[in-house]
């Protein structure tokens, strides 16, 4: 205070720098192949879901046709079409209602963007795609004959999981035995709970392809041991 009995202010110090910007928001930090999938899937769901309410009401039953994967086109000549070569992609971003969307989106998101920040963009794609692919012939391998096509990502990202607890199981300087050794309870539990959902349906009382996921989940389970054990 000055004599004159005035309080002397001083100026505050200019801040040059900017404020820090607000990390966005969780979806927003998916990785890359992660996010464009889950956005795939919901927008094939949400044309789908438009044309139904406006042209076409049955068009998830012609999409299914012809996108879906269909084993008996593999296994009679007479039901091979120009078009059943590219089921093998298509079935995988084609779903059977918002629910059976919502529950792959979740798993997607929960679990493979862990495995590909883990192992990158290349590997994880390749899982996909080959548990995928094993998925789809282990359905094959049970039911040649079925006209029934199946769709959704459950094979591949079943894959995926199998990958991912491969990856949280391991230890440094342990051997591929002691590795399967703790993989196999979880295998196990896996498993049943596979067969006891599959077997009580979906809850719109449509079927579940629970061999596909099994087959998707053990390869991705072989895929990425395979990958540790060129590593060590």
């Amino acid at each position: 205070m000055s004599e004159n009995n005035i309080i002397n202010f001083e100026p505050r110090p200019k801040n040059d720098k900017e404020p820090p910007k607000r990390p966005h928001p969780p979806m927003f930090n998916l990785p890359p192949i992660t996010k464009y999938m889950a956005g795939l899937m919901l927008g094939v769901q949400i044309l789908i879901s438009l044309i139904a309410a406006t042209i076409e009401p049955n068009i998830l039953s012609i999409v299914a046709y012809y996108g879906g994967f269909i084993p008996l086109s593999w296994t009679s000549p007479d039901n091979f079409h120009v078009w059943t070569p590219f089921s093998l992609i298509s079935f995988s971003f084609l779903h059977g209602g918002w629910m059976h969307l919502g529950f792959n989106i979740l798993m997607l998101v929960a679990i493979g963007s862990g495995l590909e920040r883990v192992v990158g963009i290349k590997k994880y794609l390749m899982v996909f795609a080959v548990t995928t692919l094993f998925a789809a012939a282990t359905h094959l391998a049970i039911y040649p004959d079925s006209i029934m096509p199946i769709v959704g990502a459950s094979g591949g990202i079943s894959g995926i999981f199998g990958a991912m607890i491969v990856v949280l199981n391991q230890v440094r300087n342990t051997d591929m035995s002691q590795e399967k050794t703790r993989l196999m309870p979880i295998i196990i539990i896996y498993i049943a709970i596979t067969i006891i959902t599959g077997m009580m349906g979906a809850p719109d009382g449509s079927q579940i392809a629970w061999l596909a996921h099994i087959g998707g989940f053990l390869a991705g389970i072989g895929i990425m041991m395979t990958w540790l054990k060129r590593q060590r």
